[in-house]
């Protein structure tokens, strides 16, 4: 990054907090559609709660994607200004649309469509030379447009840190927040909000005793622990580690350096016998992101555990719970969310079961790529994660791309394309792939270069997976 491509784009995010404030004054509510998923969900709420704080009211809606349907839809709410989070740059064609009769913000960060017309102002890094897949995420540029708004909504860091992580932002090799998702967490740390350790990432870490922690992480994926805490609690035994002080369960956060060493050494040695890449291994030590305003002993107060609980909701269906933790609500609707996330985890450990139990139906190595048939088995909701576990499973090589698709309720064929940290480096750009390949097949696509998803017509599903694998080996 440099400073003159900075500049631009936070002048981006000020014109876009004035249009909303412009907005305000005039008409009073601003309808908010974002995307369906942690950051989406995120980075709805901090505008949100922006629009409030300024004196607005607002409608937020999270949805999956834009299509006709979809824009039938938000037709159907009256206003002259739309905005879009964490969603629209690779759908600016088909907003064009509603951009006839109103103003339309669309503030993203995935790979955009080199499309502008009249009513549309778009904010996205990406348009600057940011990389919106590991600098800033969809959460962190709604937060720039937020503080733009009032200083007051620096407080919205927290969940602008909650959405980057949910969106995977700390794929690097310490598992840690960098460029302007680093300059935020700074902000944060600042106002004392956050504190940023260095620990074992085991979900639950303060929370949980030491085998359910283990039991409940699911990326990396653990063959033979993850959902299993049994053996988890067998293998913590093993190793000599007291898993009680009294009658009190330990947790992650009770253990000592020399157990967290013991812990961690004796799990490289179990995924390195599973085949898992020394990048997977160490997805299991990283940065710590400590909310401090939220209640010690709560999933909320870890960043990470936050962004898990929120996925939870989205997934299962459940998107007012996912907004109403956003927002700040507790008690009963924190409650819930850790029920949905339970029964989340289940789902998903039975799907992961069955794909491998189905192979090789269902896990199918091309020449350049893995496709995940997961017709009849998963989900749509849950694709992305499913995708997201397998390419970091030890069981597949790291080298090559993995596509999973899914037949949806309404006759199309879902895509999620997930890569490894190495291939993206060698110039490997899934968001592009998705965005050509289905443009040669009637489709919709996009995202980033390691993450990216599409929906494409049924009947094309063959001719869409040939010209992946394609692609793969021939970059666009």
């Amino acid at each position: 990054m440099n400073t003159k491509n900075i500049k631009g784009f936070f002048e981006d995010c000020k014109t876009a907090a004035e249009e909303i404030l412009e907005n305000i004054k005039k008409e009073g509510f601003i309808p908010i559609f974002s995307h369906n998923d942690p950051d989406g969900v995120t980075a709805g709420s901090i505008l949100a709660k922006a629009i409030h704080r300024a004196g607005g009211s607002f409608l937020l809606r999270v949805i999956d994607r834009l299509d006709e349907t979809t824009i039938g839809e938000i037709k159907k709410i009256q206003s002259n200004f739309y905005v879009f989070a964490e969603i629209g740059s690779g759908y600016l064609d088909v907003l064009k649309e509603l951009s006839e009769k109103s103003k339309i913000l669309v503030i993203d960060h995935h790979r955009p469509l080199e499309i502008s017309y009249p009513n549309l102002t778009h904010v996205n890094p990406m348009l600057h030379g940011i990389d919106g897949a590991k600098e800033i995420s969809g959460s962190g540029v709604c937060y720039f447009v937020a503080k733009n708004i009032s200083e007051k909504n620096i407080d919205q860091s927290c969940l602008a840190i909650v959405g980057a992580l949910g969106d995977l932002q700390d794929r690097t090799k310490n598992r840690c927040l960098q460029g302007l998702n680093k300059q935020i967490v700074e902000e944060a740390k600042s106002k004392k909000l956050i504190e940023v350790t260095t620990d074992l990432l085991f979900y639950g870490r303060e929370t949980r005793p030491i085998h359910k922690a283990i039991a409940t992480t699911m990326n990396p994926f653990i063959p033979g622990l993850s959902g299993e805490e049994d053996e988890c609690l067998g293998f913590i035994v093993n190793l000599g580690v007291p898993i009680k002080d009294g009658d009190r369960w330990r947790s992650i956060a009770d253990l000592t350096h020399e157990e967290k060493q013991k812990i961690f050494s004796e799990l490289t040695i179990y995924l390195s016998k599973k085949g898992f890449s020394e990048e997977s291994i160490f997805q299991l030590v990283g940065c710590v992101y400590t909310l401090l305003t939220e209640d010690k002993w709560t999933p909320l107060r870890d960043g990470r555990e936050f962004a898990s609980i929120l996925n939870a909701c989205l997934k299962m269906g459940k998107t007012g719970v996912a907004i109403a933790l956003c927002l700040g609500s507790r008690g009963e609707t924190l409650d819930e969310a850790q029920n949905l996330f339970n029964e989340y985890r289940k789902t998903i450990g039975h799907y992961i079961s069955l794909l491998l139990e189905k192979k090789p139906q269902t896990i199918i190595e091309f020449e350049n790529m893995y496709l995940i048939r997961c017709h009849g088995i998963v989900d749509e909701k849950m694709l992305s994660p499913i995708a997201t576990i397998l390419s970091s499973s030890g069981g597949l090589n790291p080298n090559k791309p993995v596509i999973a698709l899914t037949k949806t309720e309404n006759g199309k064929i879902k895509v999620s394309a997930r890569a490894s940290q190495p291939l993206v480096d060698q110039g490997l750009n899934l968001g592009l792939i998705m965005q050509n390949a289905t443009q040669e097949t009637g489709g919709k696509g996009g995202g980033h270069n390691i993450a990216a998803g599409a929906t494409i017509p049924i009947e094309k599903e063959e001719e869409f997976v040939k010209l992946v694998n394609q692609m793969i080996k021939k970059p666009p």
